[in-house]
């Protein structure tokens, strides 16, 4: 079913508020809840899950493959990276807050601008999930 444009806004709002209680907690390979703290993937796994999403715990590469690529990102979107470890396809995730910015589980959780060298140098896509 659709939502409405404030129903969307306040999911956005519950996003982000659900994200930002957990600014400062360290990175923790694997990590995937509060109790465990959380790794990139986790942390936006666990948001969206908290946020009325049931799509368990994904890894960076599958919570891209179920997201619809945008070039116009919202806050509240994804963006995925390559390159950032060595690994193939996507290696980190974080949740888009706007004016060129994310909310990501860096070492700690925190914010970052998406148009520094190191970010723009590895960005990949925004999606958007369903």
């Amino acid at each position: 079913h659709l939502l409405s444009r404030r129903q969307r806004q306040m999911c956005i709002r519950d996003r982000l508020s659900e994200a930002e209680k957990y600014l400062g907690y360290p990175y923790v390979w694997g990590g995937s809840s509060p109790a465990t703290s959380f790794d990139c993937s986790g942390f936006v796994s666990y948001v969206y899950n908290q946020c009325g999403w049931s799509f368990g715990r994904l890894g960076a590469q599958g919570l891209y493959n179920i997201s619809t690529r945008t070039s116009s990102p919202k806050p509240g979107d994804l963006v995925f990276f390559t390159g950032t470890y060595d690994t193939p396809g996507i290696s980190h995730v974080g949740i888009y807050v706007g004016d060129g910015w994310m909310l990501h589980c860096g070492d700690p959780i925190s914010y970052a601008n998406l148009n520094s060298s190191y970010w723009q140098s590895h960005l990949y896509a925004y999606g958007r999930l369903p």
